[in-house]
This record gives structure tokens, C-alpha cells and sequence, in this order.
């Protein structure tokens, strides 16, 4: 009898969620302001930005650095509030963060307020994506969380795809109207978050509540994640920080061939959607490893190869599948390992994340200016390959998986 009251009760308790598409698009459109173009747009701006104001390109590179050390502060905010605020403040102060960086990227007369911009809109994604875990956990039916998570993380292939062609048009002084443009974007999409998710805090149960960082990092289960979190930000953030202008060098200084690389990544990256489908049929080891490769030979291509539109395209094209895919496979992943504490888990996959990121520009700034791009992408590659070594834990059969798609 009290099984079947315990059945009773989860069945109520999913009847009040619903399907994959409210917190799925509102998160989408979250990750396309805070992803797409307040982060990842200032490295497709980087030749404009150089014209416009000077400097190395390993120095204005590394600029990125400093918006992800903001983002790790916002981690440890987020992951504190997690179970104690409404999801929407972090993901209010996110957009905001992200509307007002972009808006000082507008305005800004000198590098200081650029890299004051840089640094405010860094800081988004840090607020942002983790607390989307929680909302899905809460409002989503079982069957379709894996989707939702999906919907999410693609979030920022489609901000790429609208960042690509607007930075065709943005000769000259033009470009400061795109970046207000995307600060008008994201103070829309924090409107429409602010009706779309729930205003209480997302409720747990009091024994997971006591669970604390350190216990979360220390699991061993999850160390291969850990790993692979931090080989994707570092590889993330070079690619996007110097891909721009490695391509733009390669073909004598033309400006057009960044902004379609951008767009190429984008399209192609939509394919990160359907990664929960690919978990769910060929496991996530197999998609892990192909992730790997396919990123492994956009950098590759980048290394050996970055002259001419051809190679440029193909590149791009091979970066948004293995990128994406893989930066999808993170959220999934992670949701199987801290099942019961999914804000506060993927917080520090995120947190390796971006510790990687950190590194990233920084580190590889500095290889582009005393030893060329080439080697730095070369750098990318070997490390993409080395990490095919932080392979997820075998299942034992693939209905294991996370359901849904």
C-alpha cells in the first residue's frame, strides 16, 4: 500500500510539470544572448576591434580572460543560491550583466571601457546556464528533461548564427551598432524570462541540501568530467578568441572570411540539439569520442591549413559539430552524475569549465605572440586528443542513458 501511494504521488508530482519547450526556448534564447554574442562575439570582432583601437593580438586576446574570472565568482554565487532563490535573480542578473558589458562594448572610446565591457558580459554565462538545471528539473516531465537540456545548451550555436551576419555589415563605425543591438536583444530576453520562469525557489529534499561543494568535486565518478569540462574551455576559448583572426590573416587581411566562420559554426553546431538522441541510441561514450575528433581536426585545420576559404570553412564546419555536441554532452553528462543535485553539480562542471577558459587566452595569448598562431592551435589539437583519455564510465546497457530527446 505504500508503494502505491508513493506511485500516486510521483504521478500527481509530474502531472504539475510540463513539456520541454517553455523553459527549453526561454534558456535557448538565454544562452544565445549570453553565449553567442556576449561572449563569443568579441573574438569574431577581435580584427575590427585591433583596427579600432590597437594592440597585439595575444594581448587583446586574452582580454577574454578576464571576463571568465567574473564568471567563476558567479559560480560560487549561484551554486550557494541554488535551493534558496528563485532561478530567475541569477538568471536576471546574467542578462542584465550581459545587456549592460555589450552596451559598454558600444560605447567604448579606448581598450579600458572595452575591457570593462568584456569583463560585465563575460560574466553572463556564469549566472545563467546552471540554473536552468534546476528549472528543468522542476517544471519538466522526466521524459523530456534530456531534450530541454539540449534545446538549452544549443542556445548559443544560434546566437553565433545571428552574430555571423551581422558582423558582415559592421565596416567601419557600424560595428557599435550591432553590439547595441544585442544589448537592446538581451534586456528583451530578460523580460521574457522574468514572466516565463518560476518566481519560488526550486525546493529540495533537507539530506541533499547538506551536500557541499567540496563533496561534489571530490567524487570520483566525476573527475573524467571534470576533465573533459576543462579541456572545453580551454579549446573553446582559444578557438573563439583567435580563430577570427588567425582565418582573417591567413587571407590577407579580409574581413569577410571571420564573420562567415562564425555563421558556418553556427549552423553546423545546430546539430547539438539532437545530442540527448545520440546518447540515448549510441551511448555517451561513442558520441564523448567522436566529439573529440571532430574537434580535435577544426583545430587541426586551423594549425596546418588556415589559408583560403575552403579550409576556413571546413574548420568552422567541423568546430560547431564537435563543439557543440560536446558542450551539450556536458549537461547530460553531468545530470547522470549529481542526479539529485543538478544546479550545484553542473556549477562545478562549469567551474572546470571555465577554469579552463581562464587559461586558455591567457596561456595561448602569449604562444601567439612569441610563436604564431599555427602553434597555437597546434597546442589545441594535441590537447583535444589527449583528452579522448577522459573516457565517461561505461553503462551497462544503453537504456541507462538519460530518456528522451
Amino acid at each position: 500500500m505504500h508503494t502505491g501511494a508513493a506511485a500516486t504521488t510521483a504521478r500527481n508530482a509530474e502531472d504539475g510539470r510540463a513539456g520541454p519547450w517553455l523553459p527549453g526556448l526561454s534558456g535557448l534564447a538565454t544562452l544565445a544572448v549570453a553565449y553567442g554574442f556576449g561572449r563569443y562575439g568579441y573574438g569574431l570582432f577581435l580584427p575590427r576591434f585591433q583596427a579600432e583601437f590597437g594592440g597585439s593580438t595575444g594581448a587583446l586576446g586574452a582580454v577574454t580572460s578576464i571576463g571568465y574570472l567574473g564568471e567563476l565568482v558567479a559560480l560560487c554565487v549561484v551554486g550557494w543560491w541554488a535551493g534558496r532563490r528563485s532561478p530567475r535573480l541569477p538568471i536576471g542578473i546574467g542578462l542584465g550583466c550581459a545587456g549592460i558589458g555589450m552596451l559598454l562594448i558600444a560605447v567604448a572610446p579606448g581598450t579600458w571601457v572595452l575591457a570593462a565591457g568584456v569583463a560585465v558580459s563575460g560574466m553572463a554565462p556564469g549566472w545563467v546556464w546552471t540554473p536552468y538545471s534546476d528549472v528543468v528539473q522542476e517544471t519538466v516531465k522526466p521524459r523530456g528533461r534530456t531534450h530541454a537540456l539540449s534545446m538549452i545548451s544549443t542556445g548559443t550555436t544560434f546566437g553565433v548564427v545571428l552574430a555571423g551576419p551581422a558582423a558582415f555589415f559592421a565596416t567601419d563605425s557600424r560595428w557599435r551598432l550591432v553590439w547595441l543591438g544585442a544589448a537592446a536583444v538581451a534586456f528583451l530576453v530578460l523580460a521574457w524570462n522574468i514572466r516565463a520562469l518560476p518566481s519560488a525557489p526550486v525546493k529540495r529534499e533537507p539530506p541533499h541540501a547538506t551536500v557541499r561543494w567540496r563533496e561534489l568535486a571530490g567524487r570520483r565518478d566525476a573527475w573524467p568530467l571534470f576533465v573533459a569540462a576543462t579541456s572545453s574551455g580551454l579549446i573553446g576559448a582559444a578557438y573563439w578568441s583567435f580563430a577570427g583572426v588567425a582565418v582573417s590573416t591567413a587571407n590577407g587581411g579580409n574581413e569577410r572570411v571571420a564573420p562567415a566562420l562564425w555563421t558556418v559554426i553556427g549552423i553546423a553546431g545546430t546539430i547539438g540539439v539532437f545530442t540527448g538522441r545520440f546518447v540515448r541510441h549510441h551511448g555517451l561514450r561513442a558520441i564523448f569520442v567522436a566529439a573529440q575528433i571532430v574537434l580535435s581536426l577544426s583545430t587541426a585545420v586551423l594549425w596546418l591549413a588556415p589559408a583560403g576559404w575552403g579550409f576556413a570553412l571546413t574548420s568552422a564546419a567541423l568546430y560547431g559539430c564537435g563543439f557543440m555536441v560536446g558542450g551539450t554532452l556536458l549537461s547530460v553528462w553531468s545530470s547522470l552524475v549529481f542526479p539529485d543535485q543538478p544546479t550545484r553539480g553542473f556549477s562545478v562542471v562549469v567551474a572546470f569549465i571555465t577554469l579552463g577558459a581562464v587559461v586558455g587566452p591567457a596561456v595561448l595569448g602569449r604562444v601567439v605572440d612569441h610563436a604564431g598562431l599555427p602553434t597555437a592551435f597546434a597546442i589545441a589539437t594535441l590537447l583535444a586528443l589527449a583528452t579522448l583519455a577522459a573516457l565517461p564510465r561505461r553503462s551497462r546497457n544503453r537504456s541507462e542513458g538519460p530518456e528522451g530527446s
